[in-house]
């Protein structure tokens, strides 16, 4: 057995922990497992009435769509950041092979819903079922699939809610293609015609390991949330990314640029790239990275995760654009936690920015805790106002100095995109005097005018020196010099 899942490993490239496939259960499952039912405990219900929305989110460039857990909601509720989110995702509403719909604990989340509806948030009815056979059943009756279109119209409009994502993972490979997109279909066409406003999407995965249509999946609902994680868990037999950017036969960039390449082609507007804010945590022998397992140990989050790493040292694998950290009990016992921060996150950004993508999203909200940094990234990355300052329309490109310039931890660069221009492709990145790209500020199609571009570098993994700056906008190509100093 061993040498055939080591054969396995040799497919799909040397140093990339296994993805998820047919046989493993998804993350969204497991650690709905993990923290069990959560009715033993009960919050005081509130009196206050639902708000529709009364308005849409403008403020930012992309979808920021976050998955909140029922186990995080006692106490994420009070740490979300509503300015930095254009959906918020209540997860779970179980639907079993009747068409039936049980409501998550602490039900109905009267504040969350309200303050989202009051800072211009849609709020999505996370609808799930992660068991095959009950799923088939569900497929193949008539009754019960318009029990279940009937239920979701019901609960969408008694909670004013916003939209459905259909979370449905474990499917038998031959109900992937036709059987699943025809069914999105049915629902789709049902919710708008009740509810026009109602926004219906599906939970896709990253990796086609056979049977699912996702050209097809992806017209049959307003878009999919890639669930672009669970590269490693479990059942690897070697430690490596959640989500590695790069390296191995399958990675996020794989995942956007392959298998979700004919939408990406046609509407890459029907796709968000979910990012994992969990990481994993393995026993090994060794504290070589990509080295075996010994035992897995649990999913972990980043509010943990980025204290430990202080701790033991922040590890960064290049090739997969990952941090890690690894701690030893004796000579031949270690630790190994791979997880993602915010400058991993932001590279994943970026690629989801240079596809043209609908947006991003997590995997979960309140996995960050209190910690401001993911939460900085997203609105360094997608908020309109801190992002880019629009000024009176340029006659002539150009590209300025960076700063303070030598500078410490941030700095900024103006540039002018001229207004004989309707708009052009325009690409803002960071190298190291190697060549490496550094980051990719900007990377979206711009109207005329001058922009403010505030650029970070994390002292932990950047070392004092030249870096240059290239701005790419149309034909138009310059680059500049610029000095860090920790």
């Amino acid at each position: 057995m061993m040498r055939l899942r080591m054969l396995f490993m040799l497919l799909l490239g040397f140093g990339v922990a296994s993805p998820l496939n047919a046989q493993q259960k998804s993350v969204h499952f497991t650690q709905k497992q993990l923290y069990g039912s959560g009715k033993s405990l009960q919050l005081q219900k509130s009196n206050e009435e639902i708000i529709p929305l009364k308005k849409v989110k403008s403020d930012l460039s992309s979808s920021v769509f976050g998955y909140l857990p029922y186990w995080e909601y006692p106490t994420a509720r009070y740490n979300l950041r509503y300015d930095l989110l254009t959906h918020i995702a209540l997860f779970d509403f179980s639907v079993d092979s009747l068409g039936n719909i049980s409501n998550p604990p602490y039900w109905p989340w009267t504040d969350v819903i309200n303050k989202a509806h009051q800072n211009g948030l849609k709020v999505i009815l996370s609808a799930t079922n992660f068991e095959s056979s009950q799923m088939h059943q569900l497929l193949f009756s008539d009754s019960a699939k318009q029990l279940l279109y009937e239920n979701l119209k019901t609960k969408v409009e008694l909670y004013n809610l916003d939209g459905v994502n259909i979370d449905f993972e474990e499917f038998y490979s031959s109900e992937r293609g036709d059987v699943l997109n025809n069914f999105m279909k049915e629902i789709t066409a049902s919710l708008h015609a009740a509810i026009p406003d109602c926004e219906v999407s599906f939970a896709g995965p990253s990796v086609n390991w056979s049977g699912w249509k996702l050209a097809g999946l992806a017209d049959a609902c307003d878009y999919i949330f890639i669930m672009g994680y669970a590269f490693a868990g479990s059942w690897s037999d070697v430690t490596g990314s959640n989500a590695p950017l790069l390296g191995g036969a399958y990675n996020i960039t794989n995942t956007v640029a392959s298998t979700y390449g004919s939408v990406v082609r046609s509407n890459p507007k029907k796709l968000i790239l979910g990012v994992p804010y969990y990481g994993n945590k393995w026993k090994t022998r060794s504290a070589n990275p990509h080295t075996e397992v010994v035992d897995y140990a649990l999913t972990t989050r980043f509010r943990d995760d980025v204290t430990c790493a202080a701790q033991y040292g922040m590890m960064w694998e290049s090739s997969e654009k990952t941090p890690w950290y690894r701690w030893n009990v004796d000579d031949t016992t270690w630790y190994q936690v791979w997880f993602d921060d915010d400058s991993s996150l932001g590279l994943k950004y970026s690629l989801a920015q240079a596809y043209n993508l609908k947006g991003i999203g997590m995997w979960a909200l309140g996995y960050d805790g209190t910690r401001p940094e993911l939460w900085n990234e997203i609105e360094k990355r997608f908020k309109i106002s801190a992002v880019e300052e629009i000024m009176p329309q340029p006659e002539s490109f150009s590209l300025s100095q960076n700063f303070p310039n030598p500078f410490n931890n941030s700095t900024t660069v103006r540039y002018t995109i001229p207004e004989n221009l309707n708009g052009v492709p325009v690409s803002l990145k960071v190298y190291s005097v190697l060549g490496e790209l550094i980051d990719e500020p900007v990377h979206r199609f711009q109207p005329p005018g001058m922009y403010e571009v505030h650029i970070s570098f994390p002292q932990e993994r950047s070392s004092s020196g030249v870096y240059y700056y290239q701005l790419q906008a149309g034909s138009f190509l310059r680059t500049k010099k610029m000095l860090y100093l920790k």
